[in-house]
């Protein structure tokens, strides 16, 4: 009787510490695996964000403005403004794909009797570094703030359906002022084109075709055009204006069509 009762408070015994034990050990094993879960979500997340920044003067001031453009499908939340080796912290909200949201403006020191160079980026709660689109600004003491290269993109996407639509050739122009002459005019050609293409303009420097004087921060005319792979006419699919704000905007347009 003595054998079977010391065996049953073993027992109780060894059941009273594996047991605890075994349970605590398998739910540090689920600890773990979310850890791990959040860890891939929280780097899947820092992968798939994207965002533009620009950084650019305003006229007359000291200061610069910030707008950004998100290209993701997730909530942007902005932290960090570092300008040069200074930062600040900001609290800004980006909603999925929003566009021209602005950030603010902020002063920047110009010393007297020298020419400032500014360096522009944003950190954002995921850990990702984004620089000014526009890179360094510059102020001139006797010109003041400097245009940086100023361009016009534009992506033209496949029109229609069907794998014969993937193909074609486009045609891009770019105008300023047409009568009674042009500022400004170049056209571009991209032939035999599958699925998107690129067109880049450079409104700061004189195109090949005819050469014209320089042209700097403005509205633009943009025509573009498609030619069938099988031949044919031009024919237009888009016509606007275009507006490069510098410096009160950015010196950078992107178009999609």
């Amino acid at each position: 009787m003595s054998t079977v009762l010391g065996t049953l408070i073993f027992v109780g015994i060894l059941f009273s510490a594996v047991v605890p034990m075994f349970l605590v050990m398998q739910q540090s094993d689920i600890i773990l695996d979310q850890e791990k879960l959040e860890i891939r979500r929280v780097d899947d997340e820092r992968s798939r964000e994207l965002m533009d920044m620009y950084a650019y003067p305003v006229t007359g001031e000291s200061k610069i403005e910030l707008k950004v453009n998100s290209r993701c499908e997730l909530d942007i939340q902005i932290i960090r403004l570092w300008i040069n080796n200074t930062w600040a912290d900001i609290d800004y909200s980006v909603l999925p794909m929003e566009q021209e949201k602005s950030l603010g403006q902020y002063t920047v020191p110009i010393q007297a009797g020298t020419n400032s160079t500014f360096a522009v980026k944003v950190t954002t709660d995921r850990g990702n570094v984004y620089e000014s689109k526009t890179g360094e600004i510059i102020y001139d003491e006797s010109e003041g703030w400097m245009a940086p290269e100023l361009q016009i993109i534009v992506f033209v996407g496949a029109q229609g359906s069907g794998w014969w639509n993937q193909w074609g050739n486009y045609r891009a122009t770019i105008t300023r002022n047409m009568t009674p002459d042009p500022d400004y005019y170049c056209q571009q050609t991209k032939s035999w084109t599958f699925g998107t293409c690129m067109f880049q303009f450079d409104p700061t420097t004189s195109p090949p075709t005819p050469t014209l004087t320089y042209c700097g921060p403005g509205t633009y005319h943009l025509v573009v055009q498609r030619k069938s792979f099988w031949g044919g006419s031009w024919t237009i699919i888009r016509e606007m204006d275009v507006t490069i704000a510098w410096p009160s905007g950015s010196p950078v347009v992107t178009i999609y069509i």
